[in-house]
């Protein structure tokens, strides 16, 4: 992996016209595209399995991924199919590729997922209403649209209807509970891991354990409560800022938030792409230690710097 290190670099000189660009996002919102409709023929034809068991049995299983760093791929078609259908370009296309990349998005199921469609939805509306304020209504219209069928698909109700029934907002209920059993709510999961990090890492200033330690010094507070989910999957810290203090400090974790600020810095309104992607990284690494994967990293080291230098056109 250690090449990806040099990325961002090339990518600084490596800048591409406006057109360029457009051509490759053209091609990209298409190829994107195209693999995930594959995997979900090969999951109802070939290996005859229920839809709803897409995310566990071929996201996760057979190919090993996580379906939350799916999600920031599968923007990019959303983001052009919007653009496009605002501009009126081949709208009867845009909208079917617009329906299927959201489509894709809530078959993910992720609740991370969600909030960032409401986000996106919320910064459409403000970026589109600036540049011209009589096309605002376009996103607004298609967003209550979407939210009302979305709401119609089995596993988002399947979904909201568990977190309704299962999260508990107590600290000692959450302790005990997870204590006593290896339950299924990730959301409350995260608390408690953020909860135990946190302890560490106040116990480890200001240096951190170290990086080749973190998992180690996690696993030691997991075992003090007995927190069963953490012990048996062996959970990394789920937060990309509390895994830097962890690991490395108050140097490490202040130099990574500081990165993170410089980046949001960057946005500008010429933007398309850029401005939803370092604003969904951001807050994304509140729940997620996104550079503990590779597919976190390419994310990181490699869309991120192409957006930053390269969709930036009025």
């Amino acid at each position: 992996m250690l090449p990806l290190l040099f990325l961002p670099a090339i990518l600084s000189v490596e800048k591409f016209t406006k057109k360029e660009f457009k051509f490759i996002i053209s091609i990209c919102k298409i190829t994107i595209i195209l693999p995930f409709i594959y995997f979900i023929l090969l999951h109802l034809i070939w290996d005859k399995r229920n839809i709803s068991t897409f995310v566990h049995f071929t996201i996760s299983n057979k190919l090993g991924i996580s379906q939350f760093y799916l999600i920031f791929i599968l923007f990019i078609p959303v983001i052009a199919s919007i653009s496009a259908l605002i501009d009126k370009q081949k709208t009867f296309f845009h909208l079917v590729l617009l329906s299927i990349s959201l489509g894709i998005i809530f078959l993910l199921g992720n609740k991370t997922s969600a909030i960032f469609v409401v986000l996106f939805w919320i910064m459409l509306i403000v970026q589109t209403y600036k540049r011209k304020k009589t096309k605002a209504l376009i996103p607004i219209v298609t967003g209550v649209l979407i939210f009302v069928l979305a709401l119609q698909l089995p596993i988002v109700n399947q979904r909201l209807d568990v977190f309704r029934k299962t999260v508990d907002f107590n600290l000692e209920t959450v302790i005990t509970k997870n204590s006593f059993t290896i339950t299924k709510n990730t959301f409350e999961h995260r608390l408690l891991i953020d909860y135990l990090a946190l302890h560490e890492i106040l116990d480890s200033l200001p240096f951190g354990v170290g990086t080749g330690d973190f998992q180690a010094a996690l696993n030691a507070q997991y075992q003090r409560i007995n927190f069963k989910a953490a012990l048996d999957a062996n959970y990394n810290a789920h937060n990309q800022y509390i895994s830097e203090f962890l690991k490395t400090g108050i140097l490490g974790g202040t130099i990574f938030v500081i990165l993170i600020i410089l980046l949001l810095k960057k946005i500008n309104r010429h933007q398309k792409y850029y401005a939803y992607f370092i604003t969904f990284f951001s807050l994304a690494c509140l729940v997620e230690s996104y550079l503990d994967r590779q597919h976190g990293i390419v994310i990181f080291a490699f869309l991120i710097p192409f957006l930053l230098y390269n969709d930036n056109h009025d």
